[in-house]
């Protein structure tokens, strides 16, 4: 955009934004295949309108790569509500420099070398409950799910703690040798 150019000036993608207000909403909501059937039609950046916004679509690695390379260019617009759900402190409702700092330190956590180191403690407790789920003879899926999530989710967080603070402790005493 140069300084003569207004945003109103600026070409939008191709798309629709639907009907007044509600625009796509119901069409999103009801189809899965919502994104999938847009990009068929108008490529991997199209324009709608879903809950009441109007939004921009970008679809695939390189669009990903690009608003993650770029996202000072961005302005992130939860609905009020989505704030709330996530809570302030979520990563996804954070902006500036909050959210790059944050989110480069949970980049860590998911390079393949780390996610490489989380397999055997998932597939232990992953064993441990398919067993215990085969003896129950029923299965009721969300308590359980939720316990497995739970407990996965946990070990994870307890081990990534404990390999800290015994690194953070070895970084502590050759410091002060």
């Amino acid at each position: 955009m140069t300084i003569t150019q207004t945003k109103a000036s600026l070409p939008l993608p191709p798309g629709k934004f639907g009907l007044p207000i509600i625009g796509e909403t119901i069409g999103f909501l009801r189809d899965a295949d919502f994104i999938e059937k847009r990009v068929k039609k108008y490529g991997s950046l199209f324009k709608t309108s879903i809950f009441g916004r109007r939004t921009i679509i970008l679809v695939g690695a390189e669009a990903n790569r690009f608003i993650l390379t770029n996202d000072k260019y961005f302005a992130i617009a939860w609905p009020q509500s989505t704030k709330i759900l996530l809570g302030s402190l979520s990563l996804a409702v954070q902006e500036g420099s909050q959210h790059q700092s944050r989110r480069k330190l949970l980049s860590y956590a998911f390079q393949p070398k780390a996610l490489a180191g989380y397999l055997p403690s998932m597939e232990r407790i992953t064993l441990e409950y398919l067993q215990k789920w085969e003896k129950l003879g029923k299965l009721t899926w969300y308590p359980q799910l939720r316990d497995y999530t739970f407990d996965v989710a946990s070990s994870l967080l307890i081990t990534q703690v404990a390999s800290y603070n015994y690194y953070g402790l070895l970084a502590l005493l050759i410091a002060n040798c």
